[in-house]
């Protein structure tokens, strides 16, 4: 009796194992065809998924039957189906980016005693998705579901220098809004501000977007060197000043590696 409990045990376990492994041989497969920039074929699938044909036609033909692959009738290859577009677009929080990143954020105010912004690129602007403040009675008003231009702003800066020429040539063609008499609109030397960003790695806004704030931003880019946020540290301009800021520059990007070292 003890001996045939210990068998269907085992059975169970192997099985057990079995559907996991089936499991994450799915999602591998999920994972290269929404990195794939055209549809891919299963021939290309099992290539870089190191699995035989027969393994990758039953995987890619049951994410297929749940929707979150389709095939291309014209190339036979296979791109994410709306199952996936619909998970995506569910996702409207960044939970998982800001608890990767709190860490960081967390040392960086307790170092600077000063604000510290998690933001992600949007459509001409930034988005800020998380802010700690430190103890300080005079700090940041809460920017945190803020949308904010870019011309003005550390974040914005950062983003502007990482468009291609023809985007950026279109974005700075536009009539560009003063927001403080610190705000730069000459196209000119805004190029040249994006230039010092290229160069150093990091952006800086003085009085830009309010005349009593400064703040400065480093780019976070996920394994796969894609853009996907920015880390600020902000203060009041009497308090937080262009040489606090640039003594910061190598804090700054270090911190932005670190947060990019906890993405998958």
């Amino acid at each position: 009796m003890k001996k045939d409990k210990e068998l269907l045990n085992k059975e169970k376990n192997k099985q057990e194992n079995s559907s996991v492994q089936a499991v994450g041989r799915a999602l591998s497969l999920l994972q290269l065809v929404a990195d794939s920039n055209n549809p891919i074929s299963v021939a290309d699938l099992a290539e870089k998924s190191h699995m035989n044909r027969t393994t990758v036609w039953r995987l890619i033909g049951t994410l297929e039957n749940f929707g979150f692959v389709e095939r291309d009738p014209l190339t036979k290859g296979y791109q994410l189906g709306y199952a996936a577009n619909r998970l995506a677009a569910q996702a409207t929080n960044y939970g998982p980016l800001i608890r990767r990143a709190r860490p960081s954020m967390e040392k960086l105010r307790e170092e600077t005693q000063e604000t510290v912004l998690l933001s992600v690129p949007k459509h001409y602007g930034t988005l800020t998705i998380d802010q700690i403040d430190p103890a300080h009675s005079v700090r940041l008003v809460d920017y945190v579901n803020a949308y904010l231009p870019l011309h003005c702003t550390s974040n914005g800066k950062l983003l502007l220098s990482l468009l291609p020429p023809e985007e950026l040539d279109i974005l700075l063609g536009q009539s560009l809004e003063k927001m403080t008499p610190l705000t730069i609109t000459n196209r000119d030397e805004l190029l040249n501000e994006i230039q010092m960003v290229r160069k150093h790695g990091v952006a800086m806004a003085v009085g830009e977007l309010d005349e009593n704030e400064n703040g400065i931003s480093a780019p976070i880019f996920d394994q796969s060197k894609n853009l996907v946020a920015f880390i600020s540290v902000c203060g009041p301009s009497f308090r937080f000043t262009k040489e606090k800021m640039a003594a910061l520059t190598g804090r700054l990007i270090n911190a932005a590696q670190e947060i990019t070292n906890y993405l998958d």
